[in-house]
């Protein structure tokens, strides 16, 4: 979600600043919101995380250059700054430059339920960038290409999860329900005791592992092609992409999800894999409950989590080899991609 400062944005609904709403009442933007953002820091988990790409692109669509922002130095109208340095809660609390910011849950809700009322909510992501792609499974094509089976169960163990959690989500106020709560702040460590912004938190986010029970990523690939061209717009790449679509189908597989889900895989000898997750960030918490509920023990794989503070550091595990899979934002994933040139369309 992205959050602003209290003493910033005044009026109930979509907060405004002198005068002019940080949104139209569809949650977009358009030149005429750039009064109220133009002139802010805000503060983000790194230039290539999805949040970062999405501010980019509000600041894009409103006409405003989009800048890191430099300590004690002045500021134009003209202009949305950025702090790419901001990764969780904490670092958003104590810094004295920021004005708002945007960030994954639970540390956007630990922000504006936590600070004391310094902070607020400006707009939930889904509002302004509605069922758009966040976290995706990527994995390191070459050990998949030569490990079918052990992707097969992998995923096979996480599809599983998944599923727990929704028919768990379905039912809040449930034992079930008050049981994965409190699992999930046993696993983000500002959450603990905090039972109302954990399930604030949870109530946020749509856990799923494809576009349909059957395993298809039509909508993946879409999404992707779309990134593609506005992270083109916003300069980001070091090497062009003639053609986004082509990019995309390359990029995206769902053959190893498809076998996954049909059963069509088989069950071999004890392997452990490598898991790069983000540090606090519950999107991820299906790969640690299906741990928990031991969904891997009979698919003979075991988990070892390798964390990272942000996208970007779960993207450099999976090509250094400190990860064999990884959960990040789909930004992160296809930037390393497009820009180590492992794939060019």
């Amino acid at each position: 979600g992205l959050y602003i400062k209290s003493t910033i944005a005044t009026g109930s609904g979509i907060p405004e600043r002198n005068g002019v709403a940080f949104f139209e009442s569809d949650w977009t933007v358009s030149p005429s919101n750039a009064a109220a953002w133009g002139g802010l820091v805000f503060g983000t988990p790194g230039t290539s995380s999805i949040q970062h790409t999405q501010l980019a692109e509000l600041a894009s669509t409103m006409g405003l250059k989009f800048t890191l922002y430099s300590t004690n130095a002045s500021k134009s109208s003209d202009t949305l700054y950025y702090d790419s340095g901001i990764a969780n809660a904490g670092q958003a609390l104590s810094n004295t430059v920021i004005d708002g910011g945007i960030l994954w849950e639970p540390q956007y809700q630990l922000i504006i339920q936590d600070s004391s009322g310094m902070f607020k909510s400006l707009a939930l992501t889904n509002d302004v960038f509605e069922d758009h792609t966040c976290c995706v499974i990527a994995g390191n094509s070459d050990y998949m290409k030569s490990h079918e089976s052990v992707t097969e169960r992998f995923l096979a163990g996480y599809v599983m999860a998944v599923n727990d959690i929704n028919d768990i989500l379905s039912n809040p106020g449930s034992a079930s329900y008050e049981g994965f709560v409190d699992f999930v702040m046993t696993k983000v460590t500002a959450l603990s005791g905090k039972e109302v912004i954990t399930e604030a938190a949870l109530s946020n986010i749509t856990y799923l592992y494809a576009d349909d029970a059957a395993g298809n990523l039509y909508g993946l690939e879409d999404d992707v092609a779309d990134l593609i061209e506005g992270l083109d717009s916003l300069n980001i790449f070091k090497k062009p992409v003639n053609n986004p679509k082509l990019f995309a189908d390359e990029f995206v597989t769902s053959a190893y999800l498809k076998d996954a889900i049909s059963g069509d895989y088989s069950v071999g000898s004890m392997t452990t894999v490598k898991v790069a997750v983000i540090n606090g960030d519950i999107h991820q918490i299906a790969i640690h409950w299906a741990i928990e509920k031991g969904y891997f023990n009979g698919l003979n794989i075991g988990i070892e989590i390798v964390g990272s503070t942000n996208g970007a550091g779960v993207a450099t595990a999976l090509v250094n080899g400190e990860a064999t899979f990884g959960f990040l934002g789909a930004p992160p994933a296809t930037i390393t991609t497009v820009n180590s040139g492992y794939i060019s369309a």
